[in-house]
């Protein structure tokens, strides 16, 4: 009659099953915690920062509040309410469009939605513009406050241009969440859902008129009619 031990043994290298069992499962759970971490939708201690997931990728745009302020003033762009209001979520009411021809790089486009943004959904925003309408941004985003149960970083590249006098359009190339690639499938539903969130705030402008808008030499080139004064309804 074989003994509880022998049965445990593995008979050629004489290595204890439960040795195997356990040191299988543990690898096994490595590799389930590194993927969940790879991916930054859940904080795993000392993994996630070693993997460098807490936070969004950063994309080498230097962005600065001075950069913002000078932005802001060089302009004539009036914000009636604190600059942290204005995220891509508010309801804000705009003044009348007014004639514009502006050029912006990627700092001060960086600069701008970063300063307009840290109370929002999205922070540490960067844009990386590049040539032929192409651009990068990466961005930290919780959405728990929206019902979903999502927070991680996220990267997309792509294309946006004018689409209409008064849209533009979206196109991503390619997305990831933390250092995971997005399935082509949910990455056109958020280049959806996107491109839907920015019209939605330019179909609120009166008189907006895009005459052109393209992405060349690192920086973003709009001319036409765009309002100059922002307020936050309720704020």
């Amino acid at each position: 009659m074989l003994s509880y031990g022998c049965i445990l043994k593995n008979n050629n290298a004489g290595v204890p099953l439960t040795y195997v069992v356990i040191s299988s499962f543990f690898a096994l759970l490595i590799v389930i915690l590194t993927i969940v971490a790879a991916s930054g939708m859940v904080y795993i201690p000392v993994l996630t920062d070693l993997m460098g997931t807490d936070k969004a990728i950063d994309l080498g745009v230097e962005v600065d509040p001075v950069i913002f302020d000078g932005l802001v003033q060089e302009q004539g762009i009036n914000l009636a309410d604190p600059a942290s209001a204005y995220t891509l979520t508010s309801d804000i009411i705009y003044s009348d469009a007014a004639p514009m021809e502006i050029s912006l790089s990627s700092s001060q486009l960086s600069s701008y939605l970063q300063a307009t943004n840290n109370e929002g959904p999205m922070k540490d925003i960067q844009v990386r513009l590049g040539s032929n309408n192409q651009a990068e941004m990466s961005a930290y985003i919780d959405l728990k406050e929206f019902g979903y149960d999502f927070k991680g970083p996220v990267y997309a590249q792509g294309t946006f241009a004018k689409a209409s006098d008064n849209s533009i359009r979206v196109d991503v190339s390619s997305a990831k969440v933390g250092i995971l690639p997005v399935p082509e499938g949910t990455a056109k539903k958020g280049q959806q859902e996107l491109e839907s969130l920015i019209n939605s705030h330019l179909s609120k402008m009166g008189g907006l008129n895009i005459e052109s808008l393209e992405v060349e030499d690192g920086n973003l080139n709009f001319k036409g009619d765009f309002p100059r004064t922002f307020e936050v309804a309720g704020a």
